[in-house]
């Protein structure tokens, strides 16, 4: 499935089990959470970033020819140790090891300015990458959900603090940005407060 979210970014439903998968116009192209089945949609070379280290977000890695793959500090082990990652969910062994670059605070790659909000719960790196108008939250948020955090790289304390943080930033910003999650529908932030039971009891 393949959905144009508008002139510079198509969403793209990926493998093994239904991860999103962003790619944003750019030269390099930039990829975000690439699952399997990416390289229908990615020719030469891009840039990746990742919102976090688990297997079905970075398993496209090696269908496709990064120059640079973002990540946090935090989970870039996981990147290395398919225990971490949970490839060996999935009866595999996936490790990447190319080169890769620690998040900052701040990414600008061409046209695109991200601020990197760390959230961490579901994995202690996650991270949500935000513009002015698009939020791509990976799994610490879903429209209607939170990522899990019955994994050992879980931690239920920390989401929930990453949540009121995203609470607080939601709340100052248009309405109508976009919410671009790593599962499931897609929406605006304003659908947050009205569908997310965890973000309107982290809001409290």
């Amino acid at each position: 499935m393949v959905n144009v979210i508008d002139e510079r970014i198509i969403h793209i439903l990926t493998g093994p089990i239904g991860t999103n998968t962003y790619v944003l116009k750019n030269d390099p192209m930039i990829v975000i959470d690439p699952g399997y089945g990416v390289k229908e949609f990615v020719r030469g070379e891009c840039i990746v970033l990742l919102t976090h280290m688990h297997f079905d977000h970075i398993c496209g890695l090696e269908e496709i020819k990064p120059l640079k793959v973002y990540i946090s500090r935090a989970d870039l082990n996981g990147l290395r140790d398919p225990r971490m990652n949970k490839s060996d969910l999935f009866r595999r062994s996936f490790s990447y090891n190319g080169e890769c670059e620690i998040l900052s605070e701040k990414i600008e790659l061409g046209e695109w300015h991200f601020r990197v909000i760390e959230t961490p719960g579901h994995t202690m790196g996650s991270v949500v990458y935000a513009t002015e108008k698009f939020f791509f939250t990976g799994d610490t948020i879903f429209m209607e959900s939170i990522g899990r955090t019955d994994f050992p790289e879980s931690d239920e304390n920390k989401i929930f603090e990453s949540l009121r943080k995203l609470a607080r930033i939601f709340k100052e910003i248009d309405q109508k940005a976009f919410v671009l999650p790593g599962h499931m529908e897609l929406g605006f932030v304003g659908d947050l407060f009205e569908k997310n039971y965890f973000l309107k009891e982290a809001s409290i």
